[in-house]
């Protein structure tokens, strides 16, 4: 079971749950699935570029600094150093996405992962806020906003959005990695979050 529990936290990861979204609205017959196949390409390739390339690039170079100085950099800065460059690329596709305003929804999903990241930072100094749950909750809100604006094609997405979200949930607390309260906290900071990213950014 714990193999398993890991399993779904990797697949889960905060890094790719934006990549998820945006495949679902990309290719799951929303009326962004009628975007040019090239256009579609591009904001699939920028996302994972931004979302997971530049973070996991970051990682390696933390990790190269470590053997040069030739000491262990703490668990907690790196891990601090390693979400403010998750933050900055998020920043950076969220610019990117401004060029046309036929891509707001695309910016308003990378504002979001910025502010879920920023506010995950800032929850890391006073409690052991759970990026993975901050980012289901993000999810959720998501799709719930997107149900209310009048797009039927993610109702089913929705429904399964807030499966993968206790899955999610019992995962990290079968793992020991978070509590309970911890959890909800993060999960509704995500929800609250992405409501007003979608409203006013």
């Amino acid at each position: 079971m714990k193999r398993i529990a890991k399993i779904i936290s990797n697949l889960l990861h905060p890094f790719l749950i934006p990549i998820y979204a945006e495949a679902v609205l990309l290719f799951s017959g929303t009326i962004y699935s009628f975007y040019p196949m090239r256009l579609r390409i591009y904001l699939m390739w920028a996302i994972i570029l931004y979302a997971t390339a530049l973070p996991l690039l970051s990682v390696a170079l933390i990790k190269r600094i470590q053997r040069l100085r030739g000491r262990e950099i703490q668990q907690r800065n790196k891990l601090t150093v390693m979400m403010f460059a998750c933050a900055i690329c998020y920043l950076l596709y969220a610019i990117t996405m401004m060029r046309s305003p036929s891509l707001i929804l695309f910016r308003k999903i990378a504002s979001t992962a910025f502010l879920c990241t920023m506010a995950s930072l800032i929850m890391s100094r006073f409690m052991r806020s759970s990026t993975h749950l901050t980012a289901m909750g993000a999810a959720v809100a998501f799709f719930v906003m997107l149900n209310i604006a009048g797009e039927p094609a993610v109702f089913w997405t929705l429904i399964w959005t807030l499966l993968i979200a206790g899955l999610a949930a019992s995962a990290r607390l079968y793992l020991g990695h978070n509590r309970s309260r911890q959890l909800l906290t993060s999960f509704l900071v995500g929800f609250v979050i992405c409501c007003v990213a979608m409203l006013y950014l």
